[in-house]
């Protein structure tokens, strides 16, 4: 997209939130805000998890470690972050045995959530199988041992693109999630990052355009990568792409390099 294409897009967008600002909304009403809650520069962090890739000496392989789910990194393209390259279980989820790892925000407060992204891409290919298919999201208002709520379950696409899962705002202290499947593989499964967004009250006109705004931008982000690199806008809602699909030929894994 051009600089000036992408310019009238803002004016465009701007002209339609201060037409449409209108009187405050009632407190009760929330828009999803813009800040990712998840990321390790915001107070994010992992407490707890069930595996990750180690050495011949048992430490952890750096570039897939579970740190780099909140890194902020991410595979696009050629573009490869040397130092992280995603997340990668020591072993692959079985029926009964999911992968997991439990997230807590900044200064361990509660918080109002209301979306998931998923980043699937890891330095992995996705032909191999063993990017994160199946998953589910549980919260808890008390420790990071539960007891657990479940709010969201759903399917990553086997696509190299972040993909968003909605539900209604909830409480939540810690987030736990457990990838119960990945595409084929039995060695291991693979995330490339998570964000998580919160609930936030609409009570103010000038909140709620600030609000605005920073979807605006959140959104724009998102169709500048979908020109870069092919890919939707919203790649869970196209009917183009069926997460279903499996590839006709068995592929031979390796353990990622470390």
């Amino acid at each position: 997209m051009s600089k000036h294409a992408a310019t009238a897009l803002i004016i465009v967008g701007l002209a339609i939130m201060l037409s449409s600002a209108g009187p405050a909304p009632a407190a009760d009403e929330f828009a999803v805000g813009a800040t990712n809650i998840a990321l390790a520069a915001n107070g994010g962090r992992i407490v707890a998890f069930s595996s990750h890739v180690v050495d011949a000496n048992g430490a952890p392989v750096k570039q897939w470690e579970i740190g780099n789910v909140i890194d902020g990194k991410q595979v696009r393209g050629s573009d490869r972050p040397a130092d992280s390259y995603g997340w990668s279980s020591a072993r692959a989820p079985q029926p009964g045995k999911p992968e997991w790892f439990i997230l807590a925000f900044k200064d361990d407060k509660t918080r109002l959530v209301t979306r998931v992204v998923l980043d699937p891409v890891t330095d992995d290919p996705p032909e191999i199988g063993r990017w994160a298919q199946d998953f589910k999201l549980f919260v808890s208002n008390t420790t990071k041992d539960g007891p657990w709520v479940e709010v969201k379950s759903g399917r990553l696409m086997n696509r190299p693109v972040s993909q968003t899962f909605d539900f209604p705002p909830v409480e939540c202290r810690y987030l736990k999630v457990q990838i119960l499947s990945n595409w084929f593989s039995d060695q291991f499964v693979e995330l490339g990052e998570i964000e998580v967004y919160e609930a936030l009250a609409t009570g103010d006109t000038l909140d709620q355009l600030i609000i605005r705004l920073e979807n605006l931008l959140t959104d724009l982000k998102r169709y500048r990568d979908s020109q870069r690199y092919n890919q939707p806008l919203r790649p869970e809602m196209s009917s183009t792409l069926t997460p279903t699909e499996q590839p006709t030929t068995t592929t031979t894994t390796t353990p990622p390099p470390q």
